[in-house]
């Protein structure tokens, strides 16, 4: 079963902080500067924890992985403005 996951971060190395924003541009919708929503399977969700793990410095750097229930997600409020999720669809003719 697939779960939304909000990973944020505070990392203050410009380097490592490349790092996960890259890796993670490949993983899911981003909605602040350092936050991220990932929808994974819990074998996914354990492999990204596993990844951004080796991706920062434990002694210097927070990382923060939390699922949201589906309940949780519906009653979620967004006051201001959000970065809408990009889709691109593809049409092969």
């Amino acid at each position: 079963m697939r779960r939304l996951w909000v990973v944020c971060y505070d990392i203050g190395c410009e380097n490592r902080r490349a790092r996960v924003q890259r890796w993670l541009l490949g993983q899911g919708d981003r909605v602040l500067e350092s936050v991220f929503e990932c929808v994974w399977r819990a074998e996914q969700a354990a492999a990204a924890r596993d990844r951004l793990h080796r991706l920062i410095d434990p002694a210097a750097d927070t990382l923060s992985l939390s699922p949201v229930c589906a309940d949780c997600r519906e009653a979620s409020v967004v006051n201001g403005q959000r970065r809408a999720a990009v889709h691109t669809c593809f049409h092969v003719v």
